[in-house]
């Protein structure tokens, strides 16, 4: 882009010559003239001194003959020459004789012009000829000679200018190239008009010429590769979008298809379909015949009556039929599934396998995938095949109050509002408090006391949950440090059994406050800790440090005797729902009685939760329970508020 400042070529040639040219007259002007006038002025002094000369022999001779009456008329015949002014003739200093005319004249308008006068052998000087001579014809010559060179110069400044002009016009064509390319666009080639003979400015056209087509041929090279690149770039486009949207195995769309197609959804049965114990065709076929029956079950699924069906994990289907429905139209048609399914026999070679299926499913408007995803996961707590979103889970408020729990745990914690609290275990045999529970407490920030009840479950889903084990390790081993007659018990989960730095804490801790001996792990037997090695590995690691092990809940679900002796248990803690009503329930008394049987039998003891009262309390003695532990023997309080010489009153 041409800035405001930048100037054409022509009119920087223009400058530089009207420059140039300048110059050189201003030199020839000033240097010719003052040579000239330095010739004439050396003419007009060598006039003057011509007639000095010529006339001094014969004043030397007249002064040698003593003919001094001779020497007015020698300086007559000077005066008579037209430019001399004066003539003096001096002899030892002294005018002798002189001559003047009479006419007035400017010491600048003369030069003066000294001739020696000698002997007539010329041997001796005897007196000196001074003439003063006119300069007004040296002047004349110099005007004259001024005159002739502004004439000669203007001849020159003239021809100067006219080879400006014809510079300037050899320069119009070049203004024009100029021009053209200023406004060049691809889209409309230059066209040159120009008839100039000139071979660079033909070069030049011819240059821009080749350039235009070497443009054009490379903007048709461009063009073409933009479209093929564009074709390509749609191909692998097409491509990537199936493949991002597609389950690779079966063809189906995937997870995010679904997510994406449920925004245009108002109306429709929504279910999640997934396959109950697929991970056992997995190890009893190996997985080539796992694939092969995910792959059947994907084409029984297309063949059915669905608007749109989808693989979204593994062993997980969802199904997609748009419409209105009522509960009733909607279980119907789960249940017409499911019993399709399940009539169905899919085979790995010639080998049957018959599928039993799992079906969460919503009808809500819109449908969404967490509703289905609810509806599921209840069926499967709840044992059953089929299972529709119901608005009275009051999944939003679910949302919401694990939003607030997570920040609250979050905040406790930061600032340092995660307590542990104790509660007292009583021997009933030595009629003591033999030690204490460590339970854990989140205080708010208006002191109120939260129980684990309503904020751990949801810490064992988050990162905070092996920092609030860790914390109540710390602060529960620090505590009881000096305090060796009393036991402790910390309840640890899977997660925390699972989590190798909660584990390398845990032995770091007990062994630095040398706890080892009086430190009590309890582990919840409704997780089933039984299926995982490393809780194994864990109880025989800590027995062989001297810690001691208890089963928590002991008595809920599918309690499993075999494994209490195969993990060499110290402790059995029987779960509180026995124990709050034994004292009315002779079928809970029967059970808790074999609980207590088969502990004595193993030689483990016996604790017992949840009592309350002084009849539960006389009920579980009777039957020969070693330890209670409940709000009858006291409530759980911070542990520093603990004394190691409590007692039961």
């Amino acid at each position: 882009m041409l800035g405001r400042t930048d100037k054409s070529l022509s009119s920087t040639l223009t400058i530089y010559v009207v420059m140039g040219g300048l110059f050189v007259f201003l030199s020839i002007f000033f240097v010719f003239g003052n040579i000239g006038k330095k010739i004439l002025f050396d003419i007009e002094k060598e006039k003057a001194e011509l007639i000095a000369t010529t006339f001094a022999p014969q004043i030397g001779l007249n002064l040698y003959l003593g003919l001094d009456d001779r020497l007015d008329e020698i300086l007559r015949q000077i005066m008579t020459q037209k430019d001399i002014i004066s003539v003096f003739l001096k002899k030892d200093g002294r005018v002798i004789s002189q001559l003047e005319k009479d006419q007035e004249s400017d010491d600048t308008d003369i030069f003066r012009v000294e001739v020696p006068v000698f002997e007539p052998d010329g041997t001796k000087r005897i007196a000196v000829l001074e003439l003063y001579y006119s300069s007004l014809h040296y002047q004349q010559m110099s005007k004259e000679l001024t005159h002739i060179l502004i004439i000669f110069l203007s001849i020159l400044a003239l021809l100067y200018l006219g080879l400006v002009y014809l510079i300037q016009k050899r320069l119009v064509p070049l203004k024009k190239l100029a021009h053209l390319l200023a406004e060049y666009d691809v889209k409309k080639p230059v066209v040159f008009e120009s008839q100039s003979r000139d071979r660079e400015i033909k070069q030049i056209e011819q240059a821009i010429q080749k350039m235009q087509e070497n443009i054009q041929a490379h903007m048709n090279f461009q063009k073409n590769m933009n479209q093929l690149l564009s074709e390509r770039v749609n191909e692998k486009t097409a491509e990537l979008w199936k493949q991002l949207h597609t389950d690779s195995l079966t063809g189906l769309p995937n997870r995010k298809a679904l997510i994406e197609d449920l925004v245009h959804i108002d109306c429709a049965l929504l279910a999640i379909i997934n396959i109950d114990g697929f991970t056992e065709i997995n190890d009893l076929y190996g997985h080539k015949a796992g694939d092969q029956i995910l792959q059947q079950f994907a084409q029984k699924l297309k063949l059915m009556d669905f608007d749109k069906v989808y693989r979204t994990s593994g062993d997980e289907y969802v199904i997609l039929k748009k419409g209105t429905y009522q509960v009733d139209s909607a279980l119907k048609l789960m249940k017409e599934i499911r019993e399709s399914i399940e009539n169905q026999k899919f085979y790995y070679e010639d080998t049957p396998i018959d599928l039993h299926v799992t079906i969460g499913a919503t009808i809500e408007q819109p449908p969404t995938i967490i509703q289905a995803d609810m509806a599921y996961k209840m069926a499967k707590k709840a044992r059953k095949p089929l299972m529709l979103f119901s608005e009275e889970w009051h999944l939003e408020k679910n949302f919401r109050d694990n939003i607030h729990w997570g920040s609250e745990i979050k905040s406790a914690l930061s600032e340092g509002r995660i307590h542990t609290y104790a509660q007292p275990l009583y021997d009933l045999k030595r009629k003591r408090i033999k030690g204490y529970e460590m339970l854990v407490r989140l205080i708010k920030r208006d002191g109120t006391v939260v129980s684990p009840y309503y904020f751990l479950s949801l810490a064992q889903k988050t990162h905070y949950y092996p920092t609030i084990t860790r914390l109540i390790v710390e602060q529960s081993c620090a505590f009881f440090a000096d305090k060796k007659d009393l036991t402790f018990s910390i309840n640890l989960s899977v997660e925390d059994i699972l989590n190798s730095e909660t584990v390398a804490f845990i032995k770091d801790r007990i062994t630095h406050y040398h706890v080892v001996d009086r430190v009590v792990f309890e582990l919840l037997e409704s997780e089933n800790i039984e299926l995982y090695p490393e809780a194994e590995a864990f109880v025989a690691e800590m027995k062989e440090l001297g810690c001691q092990i208890a089963i928590d809940d002991f008595g809920t679900g599918y309690s499993n005797f075999s494994y209490l002796v195969n993990l060499k248990v110290d402790y059995i803690k029987i779960d509180g729902s026995l124990i709050k009503n034994i004292h009315t329930d002779k079928n809970t008394q029967i059970v808790v009685e074999t609980i207590i049987s088969f502990a004595k039998k193993l030689g483990v003891k016996t604790v017992a939760e949840f009592v309350s009262n002084d009849v539960i309390f006389e009920t579980v003695e009777k039957l020969g329970v070693d330890i209670v532990q409940g709000y009858y023997i006291d409530e759980p309080k911070p542990i520093e508020r603990i004394s190691s010489k409590q007692t039961v009153v």
